[in-house]
């Protein structure tokens, strides 16, 4: 069968992006991951693996997201292709080298017609999900068409008219009666198998319920004994003999087999991964939807807009979604390294996730968390996220950032997005902002795609002498999250609105002093807990001007 992710029907040696484990960790990859295989957490790991590697090739991307569009806009699409789904995870449990080789003759016999029945009810699942006219994606086409040719074979056809038959044969032994000589102390002397049934001993109840009953029956008279795993090799005589038994069963089975062993069912195995991808995609997009946020599929582009972002991580965590803000990304003419500022809890981090997410989500060819998006691919993601302390001797934090920041540069390309999130934290603001904008220049040089969230405001002041100071393809530029006035016009409370817009930093400090008041740490509120305390005497309150987490002149 054809690939839904590659073209050429597997991934490509070369032209794919990498993220690497800190890029994953930062972007919450795991909980994006846990989102698409929402009802497959045993698939978790191979959907962190496919959203780690972003296919550089448009025509690649463009595969995708046309089955992404497909799946997208047909609800009964996407539900026929689950029950193919559910035919491909009997296949995965019953893959060859899934069985122990102690495992005896008979089961592997019975467990090659379990996959062989499976692969049958897949493709003639995947044949009946794909009739429909909601398929017009490039790649469900060449599945589809793939799936009828298979179908059509005349050995899949002679495969499925012989299957019923084989089932038959191995579900007429379900169960080995047993009869067991007891001598007149009631003790077992010797025992013999005395036939076969056709179904299982039902031996829920005790022997005195089964005794009182209506008979016996299929059913035991004592509660069954299990014992699992089996001990093929290890139970004795008796073990063997029900062994050669079933196997004497299994035998015209097996005998019919040799004339299917050129059907590699397993052929169809990789399409579990791929459809568990963009079924979850389609199901995520649905669900933006539903909550009244935005959705789209990613166009190409030269350079990368986005408009309306959200982060769908936190959009699924909020209890009312329809309250989140989304904002517009883009690095073009006007700015491609940012500097992002604004006030604590104002929304960067959140910013730069959602970014990543439409990179990622969009590059992979699934739905993503926006009213429009153009994407221009990228190499590699890099990030820099706030981390405990390294445990290095002689070393502190700002070791640890340089060195990082280091490792990053070493490995970006001019198609390379950076996310830096309060890098040169580990010292003074003066020195930060110096180290900062060396680092800016360093980027802005090299031409790759950067958002640095920062607490050093200073630093968007400077935008416009660092790109006077050096030449470069990147301009640098200054967004802010916004802060809003929140109160009667001349009062200095603002509250963050969460929007991302370009322009200088302005209300930061406003919403320090808010929060310092919101925690009880303001020079006011200092003060009379220390006149209830009856440390401080009662009178007019020192002037607050200037003070730390204290009032100051509105901004502009």
């Amino acid at each position: 069968m054809h690939s839904l992710l590659w073209p050429g029907g597997r991934p490509p040696a070369q032209a794919l992006a990498r993220l690497g484990d800190e890029a994953l960790r930062d972007l919450e990859a795991d909980r994006l991951a846990d989102a698409l295989a929402q009802d497959r957490p045993d698939r978790r790991g191979a959907v962190v693996d496919l959203l780690s590697h972003l296919p550089l090739d448009p025509a690649t991307v463009a595969w995708r997201a046309g089955t992404s569009a497909d799946l997208l806009a047909s609800a009964p699409l996407c539900a026929r292709l689950e029950g193919v789904l559910r035919s491909l995870r009997l296949l995965a449990a019953h893959r060859p080298h899934a069985f122990p080789r102690d495992v005896p003759h008979a089961a592997r016999i019975g467990a090659r017609v379990v996959e062989l029945a499976a692969y049958v009810d897949a493709v003639d699942l995947l044949r009946a999900a794909l009739a429909g006219e909601e398929v017009r994606s490039p790649a469900l086409a060449v599945l589809r068409a793939d799936a009828e040719r298979e179908g059509a074979a005349p050995e899949f056809v002679a495969l499925a008219s012989e299957l019923p038959r084989w089932r038959r044969t191995l579900d007429e032994v379900r169960s080995v009666n047993v009869a067991i000589n007891v001598s007149g102390a009631m003790e077992p002397e010797s025992a013999a198998i005395v036939g076969f049934s056709a179904s299982p001993v039902d031996a829920g109840e005790t022997a005195l319920a089964r005794l009182l009953g209506d008979g016996v029956g299929s059913r035991g008279l004592a509660r069954l004994f299990r014992r699992q795993p089996v001990d093929w090799q290890g139970d004795g005589r008796f073990v063997a003999e029900v062994q050669a038994l079933l196997e004497t069963v299994a035998a015209p089975v097996e005998r019919a087999l040799t004339g299917f062993r050129g059907v590699h069912a397993q052929a169809l195995q990789p399409l579990e991964d791929e459809l568990v991808l963009l079924l979850g995609g389609a199901r995520l997009g649905r669900r933006w939807r539903a909550l009244g946020l935005p959705c789209c599929i990613a166009g190409p582009g030269a350079e990368t807009r986005i408009e309306g972002a959200f982060h769908p991580i936190l959009a699924a965590a909020l209890a009312r979604p329809e309250e989140l803000v989304p904002n517009d990304c883009a690095f073009g003419a006007e700015g491609r390294v940012w500097v992002l500022t604004g006030p604590n809890r104002g929304g960067k981090t959140t910013y730069l996730r959602a970014a990543a997410a439409v990179q990622i989500l969009g590059q992979c060819g699934l739905p993503v968390p926006a009213r429009r998006a153009r994407l221009c691919p990228v190499d590699a993601v890099h990030t820099h996220f706030p981390a405990p302390e390294a445990a290095i001797a002689g070393q502190g934090r700002l070791d640890e950032e340089a060195a990082r920041v280091a490792r990053i540069f070493d490995a970006c390309t001019p198609r390379s997005l950076v996310l830096l999130n309060e890098v040169l934290a580990g010292t003074s603001a003066p020195e930060g902002v110096a180290l900062a904008a060396d680092i800016l220049r360093g980027f802005r040089a090299l031409g790759c795609a950067v958002i640095y969230a920062t607490h050093l405001h200073e630093l968007a002041l400077r935008c416009a002498d660092i790109n006077a100071s050096l030449p470069g393809p990147a301009r640098v530029a200054s967004l802010t999250a916004e802060a809003a006035p929140d109160g009667p016009a001349g009062q200095a409370l603002r509250r963050p609105t969460y929007r991302i817009v370009p322009g200088l930093p302005g209300g930061a400090s406003f919403f320090a002093s808010q929060i310092a008041r919101q925690h009880g740490i303001s020079l006011e509120q200092l003060l009379q807990r220390l006149r209830e305390r009856g440390a401080l005497p009662e009178g007019p309150a020192p002037s607050a001007q200037g003070a730390p987490g204290g009032p100051a002149s509105p901004g502009p």
